[in-house]
């Protein structure tokens, strides 16, 4: 007969102090990273979020302001209007006179130079006459009447005229002094015939600067004969 053998195993206590670490323990520290990776991915959110909401209202005010520039540019319009107005009576009353009333006047409501003046880098006219002495001074345009006040659009309109011709007045010399427009004559060729002649007409630089909201300048130019 076989004989039958038995094995017992015997295990070792656990040394003193060596505790193996429980399953609820190892789930709890996973738990506690995956807080901490989650808290860095929502402040990175949070992050772009406001990044794009500040984007987006930067876009808006770079479009709002562009808006408002354009509308300035197109109000300078009615100060060119206003120049042409007036340019009847400045040459019939105050040709060789310069006007430059206090701000609060209502006539007239610009300024006028009988005489070119000396323009700056940006090509504004200062209060220095062409070929005067000194340093020109740029105007000050918290002096210059408003022509054209607009409170529906918020655009303040001010206007500046300077006779293009050299002084000092008063301006005798008007072909050999001012920018002028010479027009040809007119009528028949033929000996003896009709010849038509027209006056000639002085060349005036109108300056308009208008004043918007949000504190936007544009400054415009043109150039009228009369």
């Amino acid at each position: 007969m076989e004989q039958l053998t038995t094995n017992t195993l015997h295990l070792a206590p656990a040394p003193s102090g060596c505790r193996l670490p429980r399953a609820g323990a190892i789930a709890g520290t996973q738990k506690g990273v995956v807080l901490f990776i989650a808290l860095i991915v929502l402040v990175a959110l949070t992050m772009a979020g406001i990044a794009l909401v500040r984007s987006v209202d930067t876009a808006n005010i770079i479009a709002g302001n562009l808006a408002f520039k354009e509308g300035t540019l197109q109000a300078a319009d009615l100060g060119v209007e206003a120049a042409v107005a007036a340019l009847p009576d400045i040459v019939t009353n105050n040709l060789d006179t310069d006007l430059t009333p206090a701000a609060s006047s209502t006539n007239p409501n610009y300024w006028y130079y009988a005489t070119r003046r000396v323009a700056d880098a940006g090509g504004v006219p200062t209060t220095q006459a062409l070929g005067a002495a000194g340093t020109a001074t740029a105007i000050d345009w918290s002096g210059v009447p408003v022509a054209v006040d607009s409170a529906a659009t918020g655009n303040k309109v001010q206007i500046v005229i300077d006779r293009l011709c050299q002084g000092p007045g008063p301006v005798t010399d008007i072909q050999g002094k001012c920018f002028v427009d010479t027009p040809l004559g007119g009528g028949s060729k033929k000996a003896g015939g009709v010849a038509f002649t027209a006056s000639t007409a002085v060349y005036y630089r109108v300056t308009a600067r208008v004043t918007g909201p949000r504190n936007t300048i544009s400054m415009v130019q043109a150039i009228l004969s009369r």
